[in-house]
Protein backbone atom coordinates (compact mmCIF):
# COMPACT_ATOMS: atom_id res chain seq x y z
CA UNK A 1 0.00 0.00 0.00
CA UNK A 2 1.32 3.12 -0.83
CA UNK A 3 1.39 6.23 1.45
CA UNK A 4 -0.97 7.82 -0.51
CA UNK A 5 -3.60 5.24 -0.33
CA UNK A 6 -3.14 4.94 3.54
CA UNK A 7 -3.81 8.85 3.89
CA UNK A 8 -7.24 7.83 2.03
CA UNK A 9 -8.17 4.93 4.32
CA UNK A 10 -7.48 7.28 7.37
CA UNK A 11 -8.86 10.40 6.57
CA UNK A 12 -11.96 9.49 8.64
CA UNK A 13 -10.11 9.89 11.83
CA UNK A 14 -9.67 13.72 11.45
CA UNK A 15 -10.55 15.30 14.93
CA UNK A 16 -14.23 16.89 15.05
CA UNK A 17 -13.44 19.89 16.67
CA UNK A 18 -16.66 22.42 17.68
CA UNK A 19 -16.45 26.01 16.25
CA UNK A 20 -15.95 29.10 18.81
CA UNK A 21 -15.37 32.42 18.73
CA UNK A 22 -11.86 33.77 18.72
CA UNK A 23 -10.43 37.40 18.98
CA UNK A 24 -8.84 38.80 15.77
CA UNK A 25 -5.52 39.99 17.32
CA UNK A 26 -5.02 36.00 18.55
CA UNK A 27 -5.90 34.32 15.74
CA UNK A 28 -2.64 33.79 14.00
CA UNK A 29 -2.52 30.14 13.29
CA UNK A 30 -6.52 29.51 13.41
CA UNK A 31 -8.41 28.16 10.75
CA UNK A 32 -11.44 30.12 9.12
CA UNK A 33 -14.50 27.99 9.96
CA UNK A 34 -16.75 29.87 6.86
CA UNK A 35 -15.50 32.10 4.17
CA UNK A 36 -15.07 35.78 5.14
CA UNK A 37 -16.56 38.34 3.10
CA UNK A 38 -15.81 42.45 3.07
CA UNK A 39 -18.24 44.01 5.21
CA UNK A 40 -17.36 47.21 3.42
CA UNK A 41 -15.06 48.39 0.64
CA UNK A 42 -11.50 49.46 1.54
CA UNK A 43 -10.88 52.24 1.06
CA UNK A 44 -14.59 53.18 1.63
CA UNK A 45 -14.04 56.49 0.18
CA UNK A 46 -12.06 58.22 -2.85
CA UNK A 47 -8.44 58.58 -1.37
CA UNK A 48 -5.41 59.99 -1.90
CA UNK A 49 -2.35 58.01 -2.87
CA UNK A 50 0.27 61.36 -2.54
CA UNK A 51 0.61 64.75 -0.68
CA UNK A 52 -0.65 67.15 -3.29
CA UNK A 53 -3.36 68.97 -4.54
CA UNK A 54 -6.43 67.63 -5.90
CA UNK A 55 -7.54 69.63 -8.68
CA UNK A 56 -10.58 69.28 -10.93
CA UNK A 57 -10.08 69.47 -15.04
CA UNK A 58 -10.72 73.29 -14.84
CA UNK A 59 -7.83 73.56 -12.72
CA UNK A 60 -5.33 71.58 -14.56
CA UNK A 61 -6.20 73.36 -17.49
CA UNK A 62 -5.67 76.46 -15.88
CA UNK A 63 -2.04 74.84 -14.39
CA UNK A 64 -0.93 74.10 -17.77
CA UNK A 65 -1.14 77.81 -19.02
CA UNK A 66 0.64 78.62 -16.22
CA UNK A 67 -2.08 80.44 -13.92
CA UNK A 68 -1.71 80.50 -10.05
CA UNK A 69 -4.43 77.88 -8.45
CA UNK A 70 -6.04 78.97 -5.31
CA UNK A 71 -5.79 76.87 -2.44
CA UNK A 72 -9.38 76.51 -0.74
CA UNK A 73 -8.47 74.14 2.07
CA UNK A 74 -6.87 71.41 3.70
CA UNK A 75 -7.63 67.87 4.08
CA UNK A 76 -4.93 66.01 6.49
CA UNK A 77 -5.92 62.32 6.82
CA UNK A 78 -8.73 61.38 9.28
CA UNK A 79 -10.22 64.38 8.30
CA UNK A 80 -13.69 65.26 6.37
CA UNK A 81 -13.32 66.10 2.82
CA UNK A 82 -13.20 70.09 1.52
CA UNK A 83 -15.51 70.89 -1.09
CA UNK A 84 -13.83 71.74 -4.22
CA UNK A 85 -15.12 74.92 -5.91
CA UNK A 86 -14.09 75.06 -9.92
CA UNK A 87 -10.79 75.98 -11.10
CA UNK A 88 -9.38 75.79 -6.84
CA UNK A 89 -7.46 73.21 -5.43
CA UNK A 90 -7.37 71.42 -1.84
CA UNK A 91 -4.13 70.13 -0.36
CA UNK A 92 -4.73 66.47 0.54
CA UNK A 93 -2.36 64.42 2.71
CA UNK A 94 -1.77 60.56 1.71
CA UNK A 95 -5.12 58.34 2.99
CA UNK A 96 -7.09 61.82 2.99
CA UNK A 97 -10.23 62.06 0.98
CA UNK A 98 -10.30 63.52 -2.23
CA UNK A 99 -13.20 66.22 -3.03
CA UNK A 100 -15.99 64.34 -4.80
CA UNK A 101 -15.41 66.56 -8.34
CA UNK A 102 -11.17 66.15 -8.35
CA UNK A 103 -9.70 64.68 -11.77
CA UNK A 104 -6.31 64.27 -10.06
CA UNK A 105 -3.74 64.56 -6.82
CA UNK A 106 -0.69 66.87 -8.18
CA UNK A 107 1.98 65.61 -5.84
CA UNK A 108 3.02 68.11 -3.92
CA UNK A 109 6.73 67.98 -5.57
CA UNK A 110 5.26 68.99 -9.09
CA UNK A 111 4.29 72.65 -7.11
CA UNK A 112 6.02 75.42 -6.03
CA UNK A 113 4.51 74.93 -2.50
CA UNK A 114 6.50 73.95 0.77
CA UNK A 115 6.22 70.19 1.65
CA UNK A 116 5.95 71.24 5.40
CA UNK A 117 3.97 74.24 7.09
CA UNK A 118 0.33 75.11 6.56
CA UNK A 119 -1.32 75.19 3.45
CA UNK A 120 -0.32 78.05 0.98
CA UNK A 121 -2.96 80.51 -0.54
CA UNK A 122 -2.19 79.17 -3.92
CA UNK A 123 0.04 77.25 -6.12
CA UNK A 124 1.60 77.15 -9.51
CA UNK A 125 2.50 73.62 -11.00
CA UNK A 126 5.78 73.49 -12.68
CA UNK A 127 4.87 70.65 -15.05
CA UNK A 128 2.44 68.12 -15.82
CA UNK A 129 2.56 65.14 -17.54
CA UNK A 130 1.05 65.91 -21.55
CA UNK A 131 -1.74 63.33 -20.23
CA UNK A 132 -2.82 63.05 -16.91
CA UNK A 133 -4.19 59.66 -16.13
CA UNK A 134 -7.92 59.48 -15.27
CA UNK A 135 -7.83 59.88 -11.48
CA UNK A 136 -4.15 60.15 -10.83
CA UNK A 137 -2.97 59.68 -7.72
CA UNK A 138 -6.37 59.08 -6.46
CA UNK A 139 -7.27 55.46 -4.89
CA UNK A 140 -11.19 54.24 -6.09
CA UNK A 141 -13.41 52.92 -3.41
CA UNK A 142 -12.97 49.06 -3.29
CA UNK A 143 -9.36 49.26 -4.81
CA UNK A 144 -8.22 46.99 -2.05
CA UNK A 145 -11.26 45.05 -1.09
CA UNK A 146 -14.73 45.46 -2.69
CA UNK A 147 -17.63 44.81 -0.47
CA UNK A 148 -18.83 41.41 -0.68
CA UNK A 149 -14.96 40.05 -2.14
CA UNK A 150 -14.32 36.94 -0.22
CA UNK A 151 -10.85 37.84 1.70
CA UNK A 152 -10.41 34.34 3.40
CA UNK A 153 -11.97 31.15 1.97
CA UNK A 154 -13.35 28.57 4.29
CA UNK A 155 -10.79 26.44 6.09
CA UNK A 156 -8.04 29.05 5.14
CA UNK A 157 -5.18 29.15 8.01
CA UNK A 158 -4.77 33.14 9.01
CA UNK A 159 -1.25 34.60 9.23
CA UNK A 160 -0.16 37.84 10.27
CA UNK A 161 -1.17 39.22 6.89
CA UNK A 162 -4.48 37.56 6.92
CA UNK A 163 -5.10 39.69 10.53
CA UNK A 164 -4.24 43.04 9.06
CA UNK A 165 -6.69 42.19 6.02
CA UNK A 166 -9.32 41.49 9.10
CA UNK A 167 -8.17 44.78 11.17
CA UNK A 168 -8.02 46.96 7.43
CA UNK A 169 -12.03 46.00 7.40
CA UNK A 170 -13.16 46.29 11.11
CA UNK A 171 -13.60 42.82 12.20
CA UNK A 172 -12.67 42.18 15.59
CA UNK A 173 -14.36 38.79 15.99
CA UNK A 174 -13.73 35.35 13.38
CA UNK A 175 -15.53 32.04 14.09
CA UNK A 176 -12.61 29.69 13.87
CA UNK A 177 -12.51 25.70 14.88
CA UNK A 178 -11.22 24.83 18.42
CA UNK A 179 -7.28 24.64 18.57
CA UNK A 180 -6.86 20.40 17.78
CA UNK A 181 -4.86 18.94 21.25
CA UNK A 182 -2.91 16.69 20.32
CA UNK A 183 -2.13 13.77 22.61
CA UNK A 184 1.49 12.48 22.03
CA UNK A 185 2.74 8.94 23.45
CA UNK A 186 6.39 7.98 23.28
CA UNK A 187 6.83 4.30 24.20
CA UNK A 188 9.75 2.26 25.57
CA UNK A 189 11.46 1.20 28.08
CA UNK A 190 14.80 2.26 26.48
CA UNK A 191 13.68 6.21 26.62
CA UNK A 192 14.74 8.57 29.19
CA UNK A 193 14.27 11.91 29.38
CA UNK A 194 17.55 14.31 29.15
CA UNK A 195 16.44 15.08 32.93
CA UNK A 196 17.88 11.78 33.54
CA UNK A 197 20.92 12.70 31.72
CA UNK A 198 24.55 11.53 33.19
CA UNK A 199 26.40 14.04 34.58
CA UNK A 200 27.80 15.08 31.21
CA UNK A 201 24.64 15.99 30.21
CA UNK A 202 25.54 14.10 26.37
CA UNK A 203 25.47 10.99 26.57
CA UNK A 204 22.33 8.56 27.58
CA UNK A 205 22.73 5.63 30.29
CA UNK A 206 23.86 2.54 29.43
CA UNK A 207 21.01 0.81 27.39
CA UNK A 208 19.06 3.70 27.17
CA UNK A 209 18.19 6.26 24.61
CA UNK A 210 17.27 9.79 24.63
CA UNK A 211 13.62 10.97 24.27
CA UNK A 212 13.68 12.78 21.21
CA UNK A 213 10.55 11.91 19.23
CA UNK A 214 8.77 13.35 22.20
CA UNK A 215 10.11 17.31 21.59
CA UNK A 216 9.95 16.73 18.42
CA UNK A 217 6.84 15.97 17.83
CA UNK A 218 5.33 18.34 20.35
CA UNK A 219 7.44 21.15 18.08
CA UNK A 220 5.83 19.67 14.78
CA UNK A 221 2.69 19.56 16.52
CA UNK A 222 2.80 23.16 17.97
CA UNK A 223 4.07 24.12 14.43
CA UNK A 224 0.78 23.26 12.97
CA UNK A 225 -1.14 25.29 15.28
CA UNK A 226 -2.34 22.42 17.39
CA UNK A 227 -1.86 21.82 21.25
CA UNK A 228 0.71 19.05 22.08
CA UNK A 229 -0.34 17.06 25.36
CA UNK A 230 3.34 15.10 26.33
CA UNK A 231 2.92 11.40 27.59
CA UNK A 232 5.62 8.69 27.50
CA UNK A 233 4.72 4.87 28.58
CA UNK A 234 6.85 2.18 29.21
CA UNK A 235 6.80 -1.67 28.03
CA UNK A 236 3.83 -2.45 29.88
CA UNK A 237 0.44 -2.85 27.93
CA UNK A 238 -1.07 -1.76 31.23
CA UNK A 239 0.38 1.26 32.00
CA UNK A 240 -0.44 2.50 28.19
CA UNK A 241 -3.71 1.73 28.30
CA UNK A 242 -3.71 3.98 31.61
CA UNK A 243 -2.00 6.49 29.60
CA UNK A 244 -4.55 6.73 26.98
CA UNK A 245 -7.93 6.13 29.36
CA UNK A 246 -6.35 9.87 30.49
CA UNK A 247 -6.17 11.57 27.13
CA UNK A 248 -9.48 10.55 26.13
CA UNK A 249 -10.55 12.96 28.54
CA UNK A 250 -8.24 15.56 26.95
CA UNK A 251 -7.09 14.98 23.34
CA UNK A 252 -8.87 15.32 20.18
CA UNK A 253 -6.37 12.70 18.24
CA UNK A 254 -3.54 10.91 19.82
CA UNK A 255 -0.10 9.93 18.20
CA UNK A 256 1.92 6.99 19.32
CA UNK A 257 5.24 6.08 18.14
CA UNK A 258 6.93 2.93 18.84
CA UNK A 259 5.99 -0.83 19.85
CA UNK A 260 4.18 -1.09 16.27
CA UNK A 261 6.65 -3.39 14.35
CA UNK A 262 6.85 -7.48 14.75
CA UNK A 263 9.18 -7.91 17.82
CA UNK A 264 8.38 -9.65 20.72
CA UNK A 265 8.21 -5.85 23.12
CA UNK A 266 5.92 -4.00 20.31
CA UNK A 267 3.83 -2.77 23.56
CA UNK A 268 1.26 -0.81 20.92
CA UNK A 269 0.54 -3.53 18.99
CA UNK A 270 0.26 -6.14 21.90
CA UNK A 271 -2.40 -3.35 23.46
CA UNK A 272 -4.57 -2.42 21.03
CA UNK A 273 -4.64 -4.80 17.77
CA UNK A 274 -7.18 -6.96 18.99
CA UNK A 275 -9.78 -4.56 19.92
CA UNK A 276 -8.55 -1.17 18.70
CA UNK A 277 -6.27 -0.73 16.29
CA UNK A 278 -5.32 -1.81 13.24
CA UNK A 279 -1.52 -2.34 11.65
CA UNK A 280 -0.07 -2.14 8.42
CA UNK A 281 3.36 -2.12 6.36
CA UNK A 282 3.16 0.43 4.26
CA UNK A 283 5.32 0.48 0.83
CA UNK A 284 7.67 3.65 2.32
CA UNK A 285 11.34 4.40 3.11
CA UNK A 286 11.46 5.26 6.03
CA UNK A 287 8.50 4.48 8.65
CA UNK A 288 7.14 1.50 7.09
CA UNK A 289 4.99 -0.40 10.12
CA UNK A 290 1.88 2.32 10.83
CA UNK A 291 -1.29 1.80 12.33
CA UNK A 292 -4.80 3.48 13.09
CA UNK A 293 -7.50 2.87 14.95
CA UNK A 294 -10.00 4.15 17.71
CA UNK A 295 -9.72 4.05 21.68
CA UNK A 296 -13.37 4.56 22.20
CA UNK A 297 -14.67 7.63 20.05
CA UNK A 298 -10.61 8.73 20.20
CA UNK A 299 -8.98 8.72 17.06
CA UNK A 300 -5.23 7.00 17.21
CA UNK A 301 -2.32 7.22 14.93
CA UNK A 302 0.23 5.13 15.77
CA UNK A 303 4.11 6.18 13.77
CA UNK A 304 7.75 4.06 14.15
CA UNK A 305 9.95 4.71 16.75
CA UNK A 306 12.56 5.55 14.61
CA UNK A 307 13.14 9.34 14.35
CA UNK A 308 13.17 9.59 10.55
CA UNK A 309 10.26 7.05 10.66
CA UNK A 310 8.03 8.87 13.46
CA UNK A 311 8.76 12.90 11.32
CA UNK A 312 8.29 12.07 7.99
CA UNK A 313 4.79 9.71 9.29
CA UNK A 314 3.52 12.75 11.27
CA UNK A 315 4.07 15.55 8.36
CA UNK A 316 2.23 12.90 5.89
CA UNK A 317 -0.66 11.61 8.10
CA UNK A 318 -1.15 13.48 11.48
CA UNK A 319 -0.41 16.94 8.84
CA UNK A 320 -2.96 15.65 6.32
CA UNK A 321 -5.70 15.10 9.04
CA UNK A 322 -5.04 18.51 10.23
CA UNK A 323 -5.17 19.98 7.60
CA UNK A 324 -8.07 18.29 6.49
CA UNK A 325 -6.74 17.03 3.10
CA UNK A 326 -5.41 13.74 2.31
CA UNK A 327 -1.55 13.48 1.47
CA UNK A 328 -2.33 13.45 -2.52
CA UNK A 329 -4.19 16.75 -2.12
CA UNK A 330 -1.43 17.83 -0.61
CA UNK A 331 1.90 17.13 -2.25
CA UNK A 332 3.43 20.06 -4.40
CA UNK A 333 5.36 20.05 -7.73
CA UNK A 334 8.97 22.13 -7.99
CA UNK A 335 11.96 21.09 -10.21
CA UNK A 336 14.76 18.83 -8.69
CA UNK A 337 18.52 20.61 -8.46
CA UNK A 338 20.35 17.93 -8.41
CA UNK A 339 21.72 15.06 -6.74
CA UNK A 340 20.54 12.42 -9.14
CA UNK A 341 17.80 10.28 -6.90
CA UNK A 342 17.94 6.71 -7.34
CA UNK A 343 14.75 5.02 -7.21
CA UNK A 344 13.57 1.92 -4.76
CA UNK A 345 11.72 -0.54 -7.00
CA UNK A 346 9.25 -1.51 -4.10
CA UNK A 347 8.61 1.23 -1.84
CA UNK A 348 8.12 4.88 -2.15
CA UNK A 349 11.39 6.66 -0.73
CA UNK A 350 11.77 10.24 1.57
CA UNK A 351 14.31 12.00 1.34
CA UNK A 352 15.09 15.89 3.03
CA UNK A 353 15.59 18.65 0.94
CA UNK A 354 16.11 22.17 0.62
CA UNK A 355 15.03 25.32 -1.87
CA UNK A 356 17.61 26.78 -3.29
CA UNK A 357 18.10 30.65 -4.51
CA UNK A 358 16.02 30.28 -7.19
CA UNK A 359 12.87 28.01 -6.06
CA UNK A 360 14.56 24.58 -7.33
CA UNK A 361 15.09 21.95 -4.19
CA UNK A 362 17.99 20.32 -3.40
CA UNK A 363 17.92 16.79 -2.29
CA UNK A 364 20.08 15.99 0.77
CA UNK A 365 22.48 13.09 0.23
CA UNK A 366 21.17 11.01 3.39
CA UNK A 367 18.07 10.78 4.90
CA UNK A 368 19.12 10.86 8.40
CA UNK A 369 17.55 13.06 11.02
CA UNK A 370 20.63 15.71 10.67
CA UNK A 371 19.78 16.33 7.10
CA UNK A 372 15.88 16.48 8.10
CA UNK A 373 16.69 19.24 10.22
CA UNK A 374 17.81 21.92 8.18
CA UNK A 375 15.28 20.52 5.61
CA UNK A 376 12.78 23.09 4.16
CA UNK A 377 10.43 19.85 2.53
CA UNK A 378 10.03 16.44 2.15
CA UNK A 379 10.81 14.62 -1.20
CA UNK A 380 9.22 12.15 -2.49
CA UNK A 381 10.82 9.63 -4.57
CA UNK A 382 7.99 6.77 -6.84
CA UNK A 383 8.63 3.48 -6.80
CA UNK A 384 10.71 2.47 -9.30
CA UNK A 385 11.03 -0.37 -11.68
CA UNK A 386 10.45 -3.80 -10.17
CA UNK A 387 13.12 -5.91 -12.40
CA UNK A 388 15.72 -7.09 -10.87
CA UNK A 389 18.28 -4.71 -12.62
CA UNK A 390 17.12 -1.87 -10.64
CA UNK A 391 14.84 0.33 -10.24
CA UNK A 392 15.59 4.22 -11.76
CA UNK A 393 16.61 7.47 -10.89
CA UNK A 394 14.93 10.83 -10.67
CA UNK A 395 17.38 13.17 -12.84
CA UNK A 396 18.34 16.75 -11.78
CA UNK A 397 15.52 19.05 -13.96
CA UNK A 398 12.89 16.57 -13.15
CA UNK A 399 9.75 17.58 -11.77
CA UNK A 400 9.05 15.99 -8.32
CA UNK A 401 6.07 16.04 -5.80
CA UNK A 402 7.36 17.66 -2.10
CA UNK A 403 6.02 18.28 1.09
CA UNK A 404 6.82 21.35 3.19
CA UNK A 405 8.27 20.27 6.51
Amino acid sequence: MDPEEYSDLIADLTPDLHIETTPVRSAVGRTTATAITAPRSVPHFAASAMDGFALDGEGLNAARNGERIRVIGDTPAGHGAVVLQPGCAVRVMTGAPVPTDAEAVVPVEFTDASQTGPAPEAIRIASLPDSVPPEWNIRPIGEDMKAGDIVLPAGERITAAGVGVLAMLGITEIESPRIPRIGLIVTGDEIQGTDQASETGTEAAAASIFNSNLPMLAAAVRGLGAEPIEATSSDDADELLSVLTTMQAEADLVVTTGGISAGAFEVVRQALETDYSTFRRLDMRPGSPQGFGRFGTLPLIHLPGTPQGAFVGFHLFVGSLLAGQTLGQRWRKGILAGPDLRQHRNAVTCRPGTFTASGEILAADRAKMPSYASADVIIRIPRGSASPQGSGELSTGAVIDYLEC
